[in-house]
């Protein structure tokens, strides 16, 4: 369960048009689409905005053989303009359609869960022999988009969701990262079986902890193969505003912090061109870090796959089983946490401060069982780029339980705002709650209702639920898996139209979407969890 540190990975690169992923390329930006696909200018506009924005690769939805064949259309008027960003096709369900696709755009982006597989949200049992006769028969469905792929310099995205992981892999690893990376390597293996070897990787959950997991589980998978293909990062159903930043910044800086990561994405219920910014902030934020000199093998005494609180003894209201607590002048501080002064009158813990983050890990599982605070002072003098920062570093630290409490400081902004921050990021890692825990995708053209109206309006009627977790959602693809942990969820169902759910259950369907708000809040009443403002 032991491993050595991510540090600079290595991989292969990866051709998608022009564009190349890992190897010595810097990391690239990449959105997605929210528009109906067979809106042929509508796409095509989109797209020219999000690559004035920055994204260097553009992903959209193909639901079908229609949305398939438009992608020829959409690329022929973007050529025509002038615009050479590579295309991706979004394929879930059909190989049919991920092949017509992949003669037309420069990836394809398949999920091991609904590809040639299926979920039913049935729990089912498979002997060894049936397990490995469906592996076959995965193989046999798979070949001829390779063939396809080969023939035209086409590369394939293989990304795995924690919301549709298939019910045979569910049956035999549950619900969890290890899953969702055997999910994945069954597809590499069978891809390298023929020699095919342009892919792309990436494990996406909405959960920050469950997605890190992962990735580290697939890397290791890949290590332990002595294969090296790129990763791409991204915490999907992030969310919107400040929050969902936090939450991309959350997951995907601890990654690059591990020296994993050659392409990433900020998914956000907003339009896309707004993720670009902040994605580019990830993008950098080890440029001008100085890396942690390890051993190349060099092991450190913890467990990356599985989270777990470091063991420490409880000072005052620090340590032990306590959540961990912000050190601030704010003047909004919970019960929980501590002035400046309260830290410094006697209280015999660890003080780390302002080394780069990459170093603290060893530092800390090196020290005895007092509670560990970290100090770190940062001078962006742009907002957005100190969230960025401070997140990844916290996180980094805060997703493997490894902080007690934590105080950052910048002069440039409000210690009121700071300490917002830090309960966001103490969140967005599942260490602390403070408001409703929102899942809520980015959208994209299977998305048939105005989910960036009604995600707002949601979280404002229902932020003030600290402790619930609510799902916003698109569709079905991966709308019910990906928030099933969620009380009660919002997802798509037709032209302005939703289903409500309580927990996993469909609650009440085709509901307009201008009543979506007020007919989830009478459901959270109806079942005792509203409280007011």
């Amino acid at each position: 369960p032991y491993t050595t540190l991510f540090r600079s990975r290595d991989t292969l690169t990866v051709k998608v048009g022009d564009i190349g992923i890992g190897g010595q390329n810097p990391i690239r930006i990449q959105s997605m689409t929210n528009v109906n696909t067979m809106d042929t200018v509508a796409c095509v506009e989109q797209t020219i905005r999000m690559v004035d924005c920055g994204c260097e690769i553009v992903r959209i939805t193909a639901p079908g053989i229609a949305e398939a064949n438009n992608l020829k259309e959409i690329k022929k008027q973007l050529r025509q303009r002038g615009v050479k960003v590579p295309l991706v096709a979004d394929v879930h369900f059909n190989p049919k359609v991920a092949e017509i696709a992949a003669e037309i755009v420069e990836k394809v982006r398949i999920n091991p869960g609904n590809y040639a597989d299926k979920k039913q949200f049935k729990q089912l049992h498979f002997t060894e022999a049936e397990y490995q006769q469906e592996q076959e028969r995965i193989a046999e469905r798979l070949y001829p988009l390779l063939k396809i792929c080969k023939q035209n310099g086409t590369a394939i995205r293989i990304g795995t969701n924690h919301g549709s992981l298939s019910d045979r892999i569910l049956s035999r690893y549950g619900n969890t990262p290890q899953g969702m990376a055997v999910s994945a390597m069954e597809y590499v293996a069978i891809c390298n079986s023929v020699g095919f070897h342009q892919l792309v990787l990436s494990m996406k959950a909405s959960d920050v902890r469950i997605m890190v997991q992962s990735v580290r589980y697939l890397v290791a998978m890949l290590k332990e193969k002595g294969w090296n293909y790129p990763i791409h990062l991204g915490v999907t159903e992030a969310g919107n505003g400040e929050y969902g930043r936090i939450k991309s910044a959350a997951g995907i800086g601890t990654l690059l912090n591990d020296g994993i990561g050659d392409t990433i994405r900020v998914s956000l219920t907003e339009k896309p061109e707004n993720e670009l910014d902040f994605a580019r902030l990830l993008a950098h934020l080890n440029d001008n870090t100085q890396q942690e000199p390890l051993e190349k093998n060099q092991q450190i005494n913890y467990n990356p796959y599985h989270y777990q609180k470091r063991e420490t003894i409880p000072i005052g209201k620090i340590g032990g089983f306590s959540k961990p607590i912000v050190v601030s002048d704010s003047c909004l501080k919970a019960h929980e946490d501590l002035s400046v002064n309260e830290l410094s009158e006697g209280l015999s813990i660890n003080i780390l401060e302002n080394q780069p983050i990459v170093c603290f890990r060893k530092t800390i599982l090196q020290r005895e069982k007092k509670p560990v605070v970290l100090k770190k002072n940062y001078f962006q003098t742009d907002w957005q780029d100190f969230v960025a920062h401070a997140t990844a570093d916290i996180a980094t630290l805060g997703v493997d339980g490894l902080l007690d409490g934590f105080m950052i400081k910048n002069p440039y902004f409000s210690s009121e705002d700071i300490y917002r921050l830090s309960l966001q990021i103490l969140q967005a890692c599942g260490l602390r709650y403070s408001q409703a825990e929102f899942i809520s995708c980015p959208s994209c053209g299977r998305t048939q209702y105005d989910i960036e109206r009604i995600a707002e309006e949601i979280k404002n009627a229902t932020q003030h639920l600290i402790g619930l977790k609510i799902g916003i959602m698109g569709c079905i693809v991966n709308g019910p898996g990906e928030m099933a942990d969620a009380d009660y969820g919002v997802v798509g169902n037709g032209k302005d139209k939703v289903t409500l759910y309580k927990g996993q259950q469909p609650f009440s369907r085709s509901i307009p979407q201008e009543e979506a708000c007020k007919a989830l809040v009478d459901l959270i009443k109806q079942h005792g969890d509203w409280k007011e403002k």
